[in-house]
Order: C-alpha cells, then structure tokens, then sequence
C-alpha cells in the first residue's frame, strides 16, 4: 500500500473525506503497529462552517488546522476522550476531516475489531493531544501515516451527527452499509468514490 501524501490532502476537507474511506492509518509504537481502515469521517470547513473549530481564527487549540494539509489535529471532546482529524486543503485555509470510526486490523490486514466512534478509534491507536501537529502524509512521516485505500468503495453521504449547529451540511461520508460505521442520518446519497 502507498502513503498518501501532502499532495493527495491539499483540497477542502469535503473533498478529501471520501476519498480516505478505506485508507489505513497506522500508528508506530515502538516496533509494534497499530493499523485501522477508516470506514466513516466527516469533514471541518474552517472559517466558511461554523461547526468548525476555526471558524473564528485560529487560536493555540485550532492552530494546526490552518496547515500545511498532511498533518493530525487531536484535541479533547468535552474533556473526555480525544479526537483526531487530518488536516487538508492548501496553507491558511483551515480545514480537517474527523476520523469517526474505522476498524482495526491484524497484520495481515484482516478485520478484528469494529471502532464505531472518534474516542474509540482514537483511544485504540494511541494518539493524544501530544500527538496533534505530527506529520502522517508522505515518507517522512513517522509516528504515524495514512495508506492510501486499495479498492474503491461506495460512499454513503449524510449529515453531520453530534452538533448543534451545521449538522445538515452532507459533509458525513461512511463506506455504505459497513458495521463498524456509527448510526446518522438515513444518506442524501450512495456513490462509488
């Protein structure tokens, strides 16, 4: 599987998000991997989407969403768990997309485990706050990287879930009917990606 890189993750986040369904986020601990397939994300417009966290410019927290695209931003969801996204689109535009929930695979990349859930997915691969900046596109990445997807998949889009304001943005994108996926709103549509 290749990495992807900066290039592949230097458009809007609604553009990037489906396009990760399916990759592979692995994350080094030592010798040891950690890999998980990415079957449901949803994408952070910046300052054009007010549910994102840099909507109103970038602060310390949010500050790693304005780029360089390639990069994890991890922050704390209510002071309980974390949360990870891939930041995307060119420099200074401020836009990621949420790792919502994927499954966990063996090393022979076979599925064990469903990890339906930001804070599960993120709690399984390790990441942290310390780990928000890190670099996962490209060869130089080290702690953790994105695959790209090897087959394609139909994507299911619908509403965002969980928020309070800007849900209804069709910015939600899940590998249609998978297990591992959340439940959300019924899909404005299903496509191949």
């Amino acid at each position: 599987m290749a990495r992807l890189t900066t290039l592949d993750l230097a458009a809007p986040a609604e553009d990037v998000a489906p396009r990760l369904l399916g990759a592979v986020l692995v994350v080094a601990d030592g010798a040891a991997r950690r890999r998980v397939r990415l079957v449901e994300v949803e994408a952070y417009g910046g300052r054009r989407d007010p549910a994102s966290h840099a909507y109103r410019g970038p602060t310390p927290r949010c500050a790693v969403m304005f780029g360089p695209p390639g990069r994890l931003y991890v922050y704390r969801s209510y002071g309980v768990h974390w949360c990870a996204n891939v930041v995307t689109g060119p420099s200074g535009d401020a836009s990621a997309v949420l790792l919502r929930a994927g499954e966990a695979l063996d090393t022979r990349g076979r599925p064990v485990a469903a990890l339906r859930g930001p804070g599960l997915l993120t709690r399984y691969l390790g990441l942290t706050g310390s780990d928000s900046g890190a670099l996962v596109a490209g060869a130089r990445a080290r702690r953790a990287w994105l695959l790209a997807p090897t087959a394609p998949v139909d994507v299911a889009v619908t509403g965002r879930v969980g928020l309070t304001r800007e849900q209804e943005r069709p910015w939600r994108f899940v590998i249609a009917g998978h297990r591992a996926a959340g439940p959300g709103p019924r899909p404005v549509r299903v496509a191949p990606a």
